[in-house]
């Protein structure tokens, strides 16, 4: 291939990357001269999936709130997966300009007095308690460990998660079992009611932040899998709260179901970047070597 555009999960200085939750450092320069690419370009995993959002088809989507879309206004993308990513689109000369963000690592900030003694467990743990450590796969053990000093947990599940290398999926699919109408399993249920509450409160948050009067992008592994528990009534009521709860309430949500979307938009980034046309996503850029 003449170009090569990668999606990395962590900010990009330099078009070098050292990845947020694993040890690896990702440099575009090496990338070029290892492999004989003519151009290699490194952006942020959610750049990837915000220029992704672009592309996608009614099918790929499942509406959470239709909303009323302000044309041209910005857009935003959410996605907890193994962590949690944030970035957003603004319009630029007709065409949406990606720009990275590492809002998932800022702090997290409860709503309620059930989260404020979250975050004193949490803060039992750790020095800095971050949103993406409530609100992504790596959080979900820790919400059911919280769920646990309130509430029962089953023998069954008990005993599966001490045989799990990875609690984060036995423990989402007790709640979503649950859910839909089979074994019975409140802890469960509500470790993920709880991770809903934190998404729908920082899905607002960022969308004030940046004005996302065009709509908010929920991605990530994690969002297609839990639809059951996005009720659009749990989680429009914290959504749409505060001084702007009426503007909130028309901003559109959608939730990304398409697992490509971060490969579609690499894919489209790279095409840009072949033909000429990529405008700059505003990470900095390699100095010359």
């Amino acid at each position: 291939p003449l170009v090569a555009c990668l999606g990395v999960a962590g900010p990009v200085v330099g078009q070098a990357v050292t990845m947020t939750n694993l040890n690896w450092v990702i440099e575009a320069a090496s990338l070029q001269s290892r492999f004989g690419i003519q151009r290699a370009c490194l952006i942020n995993d959610l750049v990837a999936t915000a220029m992704g959002a672009l592309h996608l088809q009614a099918a790929d989507l499942a509406v959470l709130n239709p909303g009323e879309p302000q044309q041209g206004a910005a857009l935003a993308v959410l996605a907890p997966g193994s962590g949690l990513g944030e970035a957003f689109l603004v319009q630029q000369n007709g065409r949406y300009l990606p720009c990275p963000s590492e809002g998932g690592h800022v702090s997290f900030a409860p709503r309620n007095s059930e989260q404020i003694q979250l975050l004193a467990f949490m803060l039992d743990r750790r020095a800095h308690v971050s949103v993406e450590q409530v609100c992504s796969g790596l959080a979900i053990p820790e919400l059911f460990a919280f769920m646990a000093t309130r509430l029962a947990s089953p023998p069954w599940l008990r005993e599966q998660l001490a045989q799990a290398t990875d609690q984060t999926p036995v423990i989402v699919g007790a709640a979503l079992e649950a859910k839909r109408g089979g074994r019975p399993c409140a802890i469960a249920v509500r470790t993920l009611e709880l991770f809903v509450d934190i998404l729908a409160d920082e899905a607002a948050n960022l969308a004030l932040k940046i004005l996302a009067l065009g709509g908010i992008f929920v991605g990530g592994g994690l969002a297609p899998r839990l639809l059951p528990f996005l009720e659009h009534k749990r989680f429009m009521t914290v959504f749409a709260r505060g001084a702007y709860r009426d503007m909130l309430t028309r901003i559109p949500v959608l939730i990304i179901r398409n697992p490509q979307t971060a490969l579609l938009g690499a894919a489209a980034y790279g095409a840009d970047l072949s033909a000429g046309t990529t405008v700059q996503t505003g990470e900095t850029p390699a100095r010359s070597r």
